[in-house]
């Protein structure tokens, strides 16, 4: 356990014997450690355990980081990690026993839940840091390529079926409060040819899953407590500008977030983020990616331009998941959005060889107590 002599102290200058520090001396010096060191620094003492949570309770401290698993094709088992701390804009390279193992293919969903699938069993992962997972049955159908989102105390599995399966829009509920897998009403059949992740974004917030089409922008939502997909039709389309060739969606807190590529798909002219109202579907712009930021974007081998995002609280991690080297940020404040750009050196050699995958969450600082400190992980701290 850490010390409380492993600290700056000061010496009484009759005595000349070592005092602690305290008070806003304290809290000064406090301020200006990382979030990841402040986790030995709980343990030292009552009055470093104050300063500490006021220092994580700061709004700079307060951005929510995100997550970079690359997990290895040939071996699933290979998987790192890396986490980025905007407010000390450092990478954090998370090594050491950790509760998950690996037997298919990781993948993440609404931005912050990691999971994976076989015929035989789900397994799942919803905390910030990805320290806890639960096993359960996996769903009736099989399935290559879900749209997998969790809605309150119910997993929600939809589409993705393989070839084989009856009906590729079933959709599949399994509720945690009364364990067990139920079928409900399938995807709107206006989706028949897109109803896999490939081709939707999915976003949740309360107790409903929404669903975009990326291409087209055809746009639905998904009750869990009526069961019920939303209008007479099932879907509208929500394209507040008909440039955009390639959007996807997002909850920013409270708020649902659209983000859409301009111009057409070998030619991209712009990014812009638009706020959606839920009732009306009515979208206010509220940013545009700088034009030298958009450049960067652009400058992947991959044609045609996508995106994928990953979103928490008020910030929006923008990427191109197969080349991910660079990730941009969106902080979205009261009528102004600031931008700003990540660079992922570390993923230089593993982008060809590796599957990426990707969360965001706002991390406290009993999430990293438990995920470096009791869980006795390892890391590695590297500045961006």
């Amino acid at each position: 356990m850490v010390t409380e002599s492993r600290y700056p102290e000061t010496k009484d200058q009759e005595t000349g014997e070592e005092t602690p520090i305290h008070g806003d001396v304290l809290d000064k010096i406090v301020s200006h450690i990382p979030t990841i060191h402040l986790v030995p620094s709980f343990y030292v003492s009552k009055s470093w355990q104050r300063a500490a949570f006021s220092c994580v309770r700061h709004p700079s401290r307060t951005k929510p980081w995100i997550m970079i698993y690359a997990q290895s094709r040939r071996s699933l088992s290979l998987t790192t990690t890396q986490a980025y701390d905007p407010s000390a804009n450092v990478w954090i390279e998370i090594t050491g026993p950790s509760t998950m193992t690996c037997t298919s293919p990781l993948r993440s969903s609404n931005s912050d839940t990691l999971y994976m699938l076989t015929p035989s069993k789900f397994s799942f992962s919803a905390d910030p840091l990805h320290v806890k997972w639960l096993d359960i049955v996996g769903p009736r159908v099989w399935r290559a390529d879900p749209i997998v989102a969790i809605v309150g105390s119910c997993i929600v599995v939809a589409g993705g079926a393989y070839d084989f399966e009856d009906d590729c829009l079933t959709v599949e509920i399994y509720d945690t409060a009364c364990p067990g897998w139920f079928t409900c009403p399938p995807i709107p059949v206006i989706l028949k040819d897109s109803a896999a992740t490939t081709w939707l974004s999915v976003a949740v917030s309360g107790h409903k899953m929404y669903l975009l089409e990326k291409n087209s922008g055809t746009f639905c939502s998904f009750n869990t407590n009526t069961k019920r997909w939303s209008g007479t039709s099932g879907s509208c389309v929500l394209r507040p500008d008909p440039s955009i060739y390639f959007s996807i969606i997002g909850f920013a807190g409270h708020r649902l977030i659209l983000v859409g590529l301009m111009g057409d798909a070998e030619n991209a002219e712009s990014l812009r983020i638009w706020e959606v109202n839920c009732d009306s579907f009515y979208c206010e712009e509220i940013g545009k990616m700088p034009l030298e930021m958009f450049g960067m974007l652009k400058n992947v081998n991959t044609m045609p331009l996508s995106i994928d995002i990953s979103v928490a609280e008020n910030f929006i991690y923008i990427y191109h998941a197969s080349e991910p080297r660079d990730i941009f940020l969106c902080e979205l404040n009261v009528g102004i959005c600031q931008w700003g750009s990540i660079r992922c050196s570390f993923l230089n050699d593993r982008v060809l060889m590796d599957r990426i995958v990707f969360t965001s969450s706002k991390v406290s600082l009993d999430d990293l107590r438990k995920a470096f400190w009791l869980e006795t992980r390892n890391f590695k701290v590297e500045s961006a």
